[in-house]
């Protein structure tokens, strides 16, 4: 009997864990069976989003910017799938938004000496969501996004710079556009 015993409780730490990571895993399957985290928060009349292209005053000097950012928010709009993109005719919401300010080159990381090993671009939009079907003005916000590159590699490294600042901003105006409104 003390054999059983003593092979018993050598096995329960083991069999512990087992059940926490079961149970760990029905809670999860059960939370996300029951809640939606995409589209849950938009107004049910919201069906379709116009995303016109970004007007661009920053005076940044990149004649493509405009159409990377406008790009840019299709593709994470399209990824997210709650909204589905549509033209300004017939969209139940629509996205305006300008490019105010860049702000490049922006030391963050000094190396030895007073020398730059990381710089910083900044950029500010600010962005209007106007509800079509309501006739209405949904939101306005001014955001800001920074994307962060070496100075070693000349304009192609700020322009990796200028991308993760796109992102971020796309991923920002996303988040507000499905829940802040």
């Amino acid at each position: 009997k003390i054999t059983r015993i003593r092979t018993l409780m050598t096995y329960l730490p083991a069999l512990k864990k087992t059940l926490y990571v079961c149970l760990v895993a029905v809670c999860a399957v059960s939370f996300d069976s029951c809640y939606s985290f995409t589209g849950a928060s938009v107004p049910p009349h919201w069906k379709s989003i116009a995303l016109p292209l970004f007007d661009d005053e920053s005076n940044f000097g990149q004649p493509a910017l405009r159409e990377k950012i406008t790009s840019s928010l299709i593709g994470k709009f399209q990824q997210d799938n709650t909204l589905a993109i549509g033209d300004r005719a017939t969209a139940s919401v629509e996205l305006k938004g300008t490019i105010t300010a860049i702000e490049a080159d922006q030391p963050i990381a000094v190396a030895q000496g007073t020398q730059a090993s990381r710089l910083q671009l900044t950029l500010h939009a600010s962005v209007t969501l106007y509800d079509n079907s309501l006739k209405k003005q949904a939101w306005t916000k001014s955001f800001t996004a920074t994307g962060n590159y070496a100075p070693s590699g000349g304009f192609s490294e700020r322009d990796l710079g200028l991308q993760q600042a796109i992102d971020k901003l796309g991923d920002d105006v996303l988040l507000e556009t499905l829940s802040a409104w």
